[in-house]
């Protein structure tokens, strides 16, 4: 344990997990995080002094989990949305529609239409293939577009794709899971749960909420409730079969937005071919807080359902890089250097940009291609 950077202790029992920290650190481990259930740690983690008795972090996966769910909503029109470095990029995507110009177009084709250093092509899903773009890929219907930008220009991303922006108001939850509490705090909002005991709890404990008794993946349930008129629905039960089905009878409803919590990462691109917008995995979402929160590891994030692989570099004086800009680069194939964080600004590198020592590189490729990548900037 002495030579341990890391423990992350995420059992089921929360008691395990702290108690295993706070062994962990008295033998030495450098670094330690916990997986709690209970929501006060987490806002009471500053006045607790956790660190103190041996804890440097903890992760809900439920809170997690809501929080992405959160952050895809102010967004809706998009079916991924995450956060690097603390706002200053961010990694966006959405599926290309029967209408969209860009579909049988290729990307050099259309390059003209991207306002300058505002945002970049990093991916493509593809059926079962991530494909790391170049000039000459060809945009398909049904292909799922990951982009790195400026999170202030994610409109100019939708207008790229040919998207209209969505507006939420009304917001429909299936499930009253610890998720879907965390999650009943905006919108004017219906939660439905089919255990008639949650339900009581939750008329006692969720305030400005609608709760309603019933099963969410009911479409008899749904049209009672008049799904139609609601902007989102959002499915968390402990269920991803109910979630999927969930989603689907209120996408065919005419629902805008439909997000489904799902735990099994293999169903993701047989519900993508169904009509589900958006996933979300409890899992997925603690492992890339742990990514995001120990920077010795040089993969960055995870992104649901696709290859691809981010990963971050911070430059060395005197690197190799350094020297040239990045289009004169030996950069291996399938692999785009798409954003730099520098002096707590993030730039979107296009083929003239020229990375500086100190710089943080984010970087995109395909597994295969770690390797090569981390030997470029070691």
């Amino acid at each position: 344990m002495e030579d341990a950077a890391l423990l992350v202790a995420v059992t089921s029992e929360e008691a395990v997990n702290i108690t295993t920290c706070l062994i962990a650190k008295k033998l030495g481990a450098k670094s330690t995080i916990a997986r709690i259930n209970k929501m006060e740690y987490l806002i009471d983690k500053e006045s607790l002094d956790l660190k103190d008795i041996g804890i440097d972090d903890l992760i809900s996966p439920e809170s997690l989990a809501a929080r992405e769910i959160k952050y895809i909503l102010k967004s809706p029109a998009l079916t991924e949305m995450i956060d690097l470095e603390n706002g200053k990029l961010s990694i966006m995507s959405l599926s290309l529609h029967e209408e969209s110009p860009l579909i049988g177009k290729s990307i050099g084709q259309m390059t003209h239409l991207i306002p300058e250093q505002s945002f970049m092509i990093v991916a493509i899903q593809r059926f079962e293939e991530t494909i790391i773009p170049s000039g000459s890929t060809i945009f398909n219907e049904g292909d799922q577009i990951y982009f790195l930008s400026k999170p202030k220009d994610k409109n100019k991303v939708l207008e790229f794709v040919g998207k209209e922006p969505i507006t939420i108001k009304r917001l429909m939850i299936i499930g009253g899971s610890r998720t879907g509490k965390y999650l009943s705090k905006t919108y004017e909002i219906t939660l439905i749960e089919k255990d008639p005991d949650k339900v009581q709890e939750l008329a006692m404990e969720v305030q400005g909420v609608q709760i309603v008794h019933g099963n969410g993946a009911d479409a008899k349930m749904l049209q009672q409730e008049k799904i139609e008129t609601y902007d989102a629905l959002v499915a968390v039960t402990g269920s991803s079969e109910t979630n999927i089905s969930s989603c689907l009878i209120a996408k065919d409803m005419g629902v805008k937005k439909t997000v489904a919590l799902v735990e099994n990462p293999s169903l993701f691109n047989y519900s993508k071919k169904l009509g589900v917008d958006t996933f979300v995995n409890k899992k997925f979402a603690a492992a890339n807080f742990v990514f995001r929160s120990f920077h010795q590891s040089e993969i960055f994030s995870k992104l649901y359902g696709i290859k691809a692989e981010i990963l971050e570099f911070v430059v060395k004086e005197n690197s190799k890089i350094t020297k040239k800009p990045i289009s004169k680069l030996s950069i291996p194939s399938n692999t785009v250097i798409s954003g730099v964080i520098r002096q707590n600004s993030g730039f979107i590198t296009q083929g003239d940009f020229q990375i500086q020592a100190g710089d943080k590189v984010l970087i995109f490729t395909l597994p295969k291609n770690v390797q090569k990548v981390t030997t470029l900037f070691s």
